[in-house]
């Protein structure tokens, strides 16, 4: 084995002898894909690594995120492999119940991930949520305030060990909602005084799809301003989709005058999902579709600069676990089809250009031979049912074409992408749009699709 086996160190095991007195700056840009390893803490064993440290770096993954305990440290024979191979770990400790912990217990552990090159620990999880506190506490008045004054010694710890202290990700929506939980931590940090950590502040958050697709939230309260604290009007959209992040960065831009640097700690489309209005589970295809898409979008950088990452959920999983039917990869079987989709992004990350980004637009004459051609993304994989019932009743109309075809859009009066501009992208809109097309995007819900049909604008050429 390339690296010695190692059971989890206790904190009094753990060498401390360097401490870490600055804190370490952020990476210089976003981009990076990733994953949520286990849901538990058993599997830091060297032959774990040797196993999973191969596939990670065939995904092309630069992130990880690791679930880890109060009382023992991950092994940095498994954390230094994953460090110097350029994957950046996320360390959660999901303590449950919340609770206040003994900074002097923690500055060991927080120490020990400093000096072995961890940047970001994450204590807590789910604040919102009543199962993450003890009985009849979530209950009680002023939640946030409660929370604080149980975290805020966590990330004073951390800026002393030279971590950034990390807010810990919340419920999408949650039991208490969100946003409203955001704002309250926010003014309660304001009311204790802590500048210090308010000016050094990540915020972890998760930013699962839900049973929506890839683009639903996008926009955030700005663009979806009906929707309101557990309330979201017949077609609006809220946070409880992959966008959840925009909702969360106005909050803090409205109470701080800027955005924090967000990681993310587990997103994308889970496979257990289910379709609301049918109960029935989410197919195979519109798993792959949407993280494919997600994928596709933090590479090419067309999410927001201060989204570090994009976290996939879920690497594996024990077949025991609850979790195990999320898994990308599981024991004795194929790995999931987005797994491979994911492949190819990790082979090629440098350049993504998979809407039809081949093909360019040649100069055609004024006569169009096509009225209206309705253009759907295409994939490797084949085509995506989902796009194809989106598209469904704009082709009812004897004049309409639809398909994959670049060359054939380009020769109708009028173009429909079925797709956000992660499928379809801007780059090809401009070019029909040269070549003397009137073009308009439909992307979001099934049921809403002719009344998100909007023209665009002119692009600069």
């Amino acid at each position: 084995m390339p690296f010695p086996d190692k059971v989890m160190p206790r904190v009094s095991e753990v060498a401390t002898e360097h401490k870490v007195t600055q804190t370490p700056s952020l990476p210089g840009s976003n981009g990076g894909v990733g994953f949520h390893y286990y849901p538990d803490s058993e599997h830091y064993r060297s032959q774990d690594l040797a196993a999973w440290l191969p596939e990670l770096q065939s995904l092309g993954a630069r992130w990880l995120t690791v679930r880890g305990e109060l009382g023992r440290a991950i092994p940095e024979v498994f954390l230094a492999p994953l460090l110097q191979a350029g994957i950046t770990p996320i360390v959660h400790i999901p303590v449950n119940p919340i609770q206040s912990l003994d900074p002097d217990d923690l500055r060991g552990l927080l120490r020990a991930y400093a000096n072995w090159g961890v940047q970001y620990v994450v204590v807590f999880d789910r604040a919102n949520m009543r199962e993450s506190w003890q009985s009849g506490a979530f209950e009680q008045r002023q939640l946030p305030d409660r929370f604080v004054s149980c975290w805020l010694p966590v990330a004073l710890a951390q800026l002393e060990c030279g971590l950034r202290p990390v807010l810990p990700p919340l419920q999408q929506g949650g039991t208490y909602w969100d946003t409203s939980f955001y704002s309250g931590v926010l003014q309660s940090l304001a009311d204790n005084g802590a500048q210090q950590v308010i000016d050094r502040l990540v915020i972890g958050v998760y930013s699962f799809a839900g049973p929506h697709p890839p683009d639903w939230g996008r926009g955030g309260n700005t663009a979806w301003h009906a929707s309101g604290p557990y309330l979201t009007p017949p077609g609006s959209q809220d946070q409880r989709g992959f966008w959840s992040f925009e909702w969360y960065a106005e909050v803090f831009d409205e109470v701080l005058g800027e955005v924090p640097p967000m990681i993310m700690l587990a997103g994308g489309a889970r496979r257990s999902e289910t379709d609301q209005p049918s109960a029935l589970p989410k197919n195979l295809a519109w798993h792959t579709t949407c993280n494919a898409s997600i994928a596709r979008a933090m590479v090419a950088g067309h999410l927001p600069d201060y989204m570090l990452n994009v976290n996939f959920w879920l690497l594996c999983a024990a077949p025991e676990s609850q979790y195990a039917g999320d898994a990308w990869f599981t024991t004795g079987a194929e790995p999931l089809p987005a797994a491979n989709e994911l492949q190819r992004l990790g082979v090629n990350s440098t350049r993504v250009d998979r809407n039809a980004g081949r093909d360019y637009v040649e100069s055609l004459g004024s006569q169009k031979p096509l009225r209206h051609y309705v253009l759907l993304p295409s994939f490797d994989w084949g085509p995506s049912e989902w796009h194809w019932q989106l598209a469904r009743p704009l082709v009812r109309d004897d004049e309409t074409s639809c398909g994959y075809s670049l060359e054939a859009a380009a020769k109708a009066e009028r173009v429909t992408l079925v797709g956000g501009e992660n499928e379809i992208g801007v780059d090809l809109a401009r070019r029909l749009q040269q070549a003397g097309c009137q073009v308009s995007r439909v992307s979001g819900d099934l049921i809403n699709a002719s009344a998100h049909n909007e023209i665009l604008p002119e692009l600069p050429t």
